[in-house]
């Protein structure tokens, strides 16, 4: 746990072709004996009003992190903010919580798996720990149809539907929030006149979740909020925490892990040094998957793939995963979900005969490693 703790440096002479120290505003020095352990830092959370736990998506030790904040809360005196799901889907979430429909209807209705997409695995224990507890889930982000409008024609060509979904206002002074976009923005083939929406797009994130954060704690006097999003809108401040602060004076605490190309100064008030404990691998069929209309149907396959292997042919139609009927993509996905390579599983397909009528057959399909990340299942 890194706490801001720091020592005095003893001098010594260095040959003069020593490589130079850190500077002092790069380096920060830890004293292990004196920094709080994650038991301190969670009994010092209690008592703040507003908490962010920053996450780069794919990292389950971020994932761990913001759980153990949200479980030493008071359940009934917390709320959890999500960047996970879209404004517009908040009838669901509430659903969900009090116990109205199941997991998996909320994730068909908030459409989980094709707007959000990162592994379910990496998510579900909070989400279910906040059902357990009935602890309200808010959605933050704004809608993709509002970013894909923007990122298409900017904020000034939006038609007056969309435009409804803007939020209050926007922050455009922070030069330091620009140089970041700046530097995100460089690291992707782009034609220098599309900065002013890709800025645009990241400032209409930011806006909006900080928007509805400031309005719920506005709302709900008698509760704190731990607020889950990724670090880039999260670290040092400069996307949601200023802006929420704009609205409502409440400045909150953030929280991160460091990550390695990232100076950790600045970036937090608390940095929780822990090791990356990563999820076992998922064992992948090596199928590209086409999911109109709510059919799941084969497409086409990826190089050594496993299903064409087993026997699956391009056009069949997925009806069933071991058993359990695939009525869209979301039942399709938790059909597969924590299944590893080596695992067998029992695919049921409706597949065209020579008599153009569809057949049922099932096949089994040994999983295999997944050959980094791709849009193959």
């Amino acid at each position: 746990m890194l706490a801001g703790c720091g020592s005095s440096p003893v001098r010594s002479p260095l040959p003069s072709n020593h490589p130079s120290p850190p500077s002092a505003d790069d380096a920060l020095v830890i004293e292990p004996a004196l920094s709080p352990g994650l038991p301190q830092l969670l009994a010092r959370l209690r008592d703040q009003r507003l908490i962010y736990v920053g996450e780069v998506h794919d990292r389950n030790a971020d994932h761990r992190l913001q759980l153990a904040v949200l479980q030493a809360l008071p359940p009934d005196r917390v709320a959890l903010g999500v960047e996970w799901f879209q404004a517009r889907f908040q009838p669901a979430l509430d659903d969900y919580i009090a116990g109205r429909i199941a997991e998996e209807e909320m994730l068909r209705r908030t459409e989980y798996f094709t707007r959000w997409r990162f592994d379910y695995r990496l998510y579900r224990p909070i989400i279910r720990y906040a059902r357990e507890h009935h602890i309200p889930i808010i959605a933050l982000n704004a809608s993709r149809e509002l970013t894909d409008a923007i990122r298409a024609r900017g904020i000034a060509g939006l038609p007056p539907g969309l435009r409804d979904e803007l939020p209050d206002s926007y922050d455009f002074s922070n030069r330091e929030y620009d140089r970041i976009l700046r530097k995100v923005f460089s690291q992707h083939p782009r034609e220098e006149q599309e900065f002013p929406r890709f800025r645009e797009v990241q400032l209409t994130w930011d806006e909006s979740m900080a928007q509805r954060i400031a309005a719920y704690l506005k709302v709900h006097p008698e509760r704190q909020m731990v607020v889950m999003a990724g670090r880039g809108h999260i670290a040092g401040r400069h996307g949601i925490p200023n802006r929420v602060t704009r609205r409502s004076g409440i400045r909150g605490v953030v929280v991160l892990r460091p990550v390695d190309d990232e100076p950790p100064r600045g970036q937090a008030d608390y940095l929780v040094l822990s090791e990356e404990q990563p999820l076992p691998p998922r064992g992948l069929i090596g199928a590209l998957l086409d999911t109109a209309d709510g059919r799941v149907v084969i497409k086409g396959f990826t190089p050594g793939s496993a299903g064409r292997a087993a026997g699956l042919r391009e056009g069949d139609h997925i009806v069933a995963v071991n058993g359990r009927e695939v009525t869209d993509y979301t039942s399709f996905k938790l059909g597969t979900l924590g299944l590893g390579p080596g695992e067998r599983l029992r695919l049921t397909v409706l597949r065209q005969g020579k008599d153009g009528e569809a057949h049922r057959q099932t096949l089994v399909v040994t999983l295999k490693v997944p050959r980094g990340r791709g849009v193959h299942r």
